[in-house]
């Protein structure tokens, strides 16, 4: 009778684990890490868009809004109709919270800031401050 074992031993298999394991995190690092990069665009891109309807704001009533709220409410009337320039999901970031918009004392400037995924002041990487001026 011949004994040809072809099978593999439990050693070798965890080995073969152990090795897919380690390959898989490798690579999920790099994939897994991109999501918040591209959100940090997204972000700007979406600070860009509400500047722009800021600046419409300013255009059409020659001042800065006192409050950012005021783009999606009878702040942005134009001849008696009621026009909302953003939506109130457009004054939330990428990650839920509320943009910081000052006007500043002399009614000429303003900032727009997203305090990035953890939502306070400070920071770096993903968490990092995203400030826009005029």
């Amino acid at each position: 009778m011949l004994r040809n074992n072809q099978g593999m031993t439990l050693i070798e298999i965890v080995v073969v684990i152990v090795l897919i394991s380690l390959i898989f995190g490798v690579v999920a690092k790099g994939v897994f890490g991109q999501g918040d990069k591209q959100k940090m665009r997204l972000e700007g891109l979406n600070m860009e868009k509400l500047k722009g309807q800021i600046d419409l704001y300013r255009l059409e009533h020659n001042t800065f809004p006192s409050d950012i709220k005021c783009l999606m409410n009878k702040c942005a009337e134009v001849q008696g109709v009621f026009v909302p320039l953003v939506d109130e999901k457009d004054l939330k970031s990428v990650w839920g919270h509320e943009y910081v918009y000052r006007v500043e004392s002399d009614r000429r400037s303003y900032s727009l800031t997203s305090y990035g995924k953890d939502g306070t002041a400070g920071g770096s990487g993903v968490d990092e401050d995203i400030v826009l001026k005029p």
